[in-house]
């Protein structure tokens, strides 16, 4: 494996710009990517994703793909998991924020990239202004997986940065 997929790189594929019925090559390589063993994601992603409508093709697709690359976590990747967690309540300073952010997939995508050295891929647009408080010297404001990443020493890439990374051409040549 070299990639570990967030949650918001299917999520804003089909919700935006690569639906399953405007650009079906999307999805066919990110399978082929899945079977060439270049790709993984979290089963914490795959139940983000069930979350969607009932009828939803994503939903669907994500069902088909269990397994191949949504995984379970094993002892390396919740090992790492409780240092992200560590690192996240340690250094992060509003409450709900740390609870957002750990309730769901993102962290399990950062511990399974620590685990086995993979690039996180993430369509969270890195945010560029974190504010640390004066008195205890905490980041405030909303966590970010590329902030994250980029705290913890792991590289990061977004959706399309993935694309030319595997050299993946959309539509007609």
């Amino acid at each position: 494996m070299e990639y570990c997929l967030d949650t918001s790189v299917f999520t804003e594929a089909h919700r935006r710009y690569y639906d399953f019925d405007i650009a079906p090559g999307f999805w066919v390589a990110i399978e082929n990517n899945i079977v060439n063993g270049k790709i993984v994601s979290p089963m914490m992603v795959k139940k983000e994703i069930d979350k969607g409508k009932d009828k939803d093709q994503l939903v669907t697709w994500a069902k088909d793909m269990t397994g191949s690359l949504f995984i379970e976590a094993d002892t390396q990747v919740e090992e790492n998991m409780h240092i992200v967690a560590d690192f996240i309540e340690n250094k992060y300073e509003n409450a709900s924020e740390k609870e957002q952010f750990l309730r769901y997939a993102d962290p399990w995508v950062i511990a399974q990239a620590m685990a086995y050295d993979l690039i996180v891929v993430t369509a969270e647009i890195k945010n560029p202004n974190e504010p640390i408080d004066k008195i205890t010297q905490k980041i405030k404001g909303q966590i970010k997986i590329p902030n994250v990443c980029e705290k913890v020493k792991i590289q990061w890439i977004d959706t399309f940065q993935l694309l030319r990374r595997l050299n993946i051409k959309l539509g007609l040549i």
